[in-house]
């Protein structure tokens, strides 16, 4: 993501190859082919003979703020395009992405975004609500049997045909909700694979009162007859995560900020938004708000459903929450600084 994308049908000589990345055919950068991920901050258009259709595939490369340099053939393009505004040098028309808006090619639509995690962090409630948006599509069952496809942890030895049956394209977004794949970065490039361009959503949650409220739901409904004290005395990091080892991870899965610096390896940050589940509860209204804008979708005013609230803080005794503390401590305060947000967290 660091280089500048120039597009030429010719090829250029003496130029710097650490600083730019020259293609004549960017279906092989959009398809990471040859750039992984296929973001760039600037991109610079020679080739006089370009679609739109590869003009729109051009602006999805363009990250929030990246420029894109380009002949006046590709003005009434550019100039179409809402909340961008064109400058004129010498040489050269430009203009500046000025949010994440990606074009969907009908076609080619599998899935446009994806809530991700984490488990009992509120995401049954965000895609209920998300779920009665007109121009969105997505399951909002509240039973995750009915809801989650489980494409990319369980079934993704199923091609993308059998994925696709369960989404209505009629809507203009369509989501799947999948909220273990946050803890497995082995899915991670599959869902590249799928659509480089999809957005993910992910719900944080304290992974103190995370653990516990996954601890019973195990308890209460899959069979976990150990005490939650016992379960985290007893855990052991996993290596090679699966969806079925990491079931009983109570503590592993809330090492939110690894999993988070692993995510972006394959997605830049402008296609994740990171929600905290206790403002959703607090603030429901300013926190959909980010989520529209994030989906590029108009804000609709509602009352929003909150479904498995957690009233599980009074469970829990001081020497096993001064023990989680512990070792939850030196990620939350990593995660703090990455995101800039100073998290309600860790007090008992």
């Amino acid at each position: 993501m660091g280089k500048i994308l120039v597009i030429s049908k010719t090829n250029i000589e003496n130029i710097d190859r650490d600083k730019y990345h020259v293609t004549n055919n960017i279906g092989n950068e959009y398809n990471c082919r040859s750039v992984n991920p296929p973001f760039f901050k600037q991109i610079i258009i020679i080739d006089q003979n370009i679609v739109d259709y590869d003009l729109k595939r051009i602006y999805n490369m363009l990250l929030i703020n990246g420029k894109v340099y380009f002949s006046k053939k590709y003005k009434q393009f550019f100039g179409t395009l809402s909340n961008v505004t064109i400058s004129e040098n010498s040489d050269f028309f430009q203009c500046t992405k000025p949010d994440n808006k990606i074009f969907t090619f009908p076609s080619k639509r599998i899935v446009e975004f994806i809530i991700i995690g984490v488990q009992r962090g509120a995401t049954t409630s965000l895609a209920k609500n998300l779920s009665q948006h007109s121009d969105i599509y997505l399951n909002g069952d509240v039973d995750p049997r009915k809801s989650e496809i489980h494409y990319f942890d369980l079934n993704w030895h199923k091609c993308n045909d059998w994925y696709k049956k369960h989404f209505d394209y009629g809507k203009a977004l369509v989501g799947d909700k999948s909220p273990d794949l946050f803890t497995l970065s082995s899915t991670f490039p599959l869902i590249q694979k799928v659509n480089p361009f999809t957005k993910l959503i992910v719900t944080l949650k304290d992974p103190i009162y995370r653990a516990y409220s996954a601890w019973k739901m195990m308890s209460d409904y899959f069979g976990e007859t150990r005490s939650f004290e016992d379960c985290v005395k007893d855990e052991k990091p996993i290596k090679n995560r699966t969806f079925f080892n990491m079931t009983t991870q109570y503590l592993q899965r809330g090492l939110y900020y690894k999993q988070l610096k692993e995510l972006e390896r394959w997605f830049p940050k402008q296609n994740i938004l990171i929600l905290i589940s206790e403002e959703l509860d607090k603030n429901p209204d300013q926190e959909y708000r980010k989520v529209y804008d994030f989906l590029n979708v108009k804000y609709i005013k509602k009352d929003y459903l909150r479904i498995h609230e957690s009233k599980n803080k009074e469970k829990l005794d001081k020497k096993t929450y001064d023990s989680l503390k512990s070792y939850f401590k030196k990620d939350v305060e990593k995660l703090e600084k990455h995101i800039g947000k100073k998290l309600d967290w860790l007090q008992y």
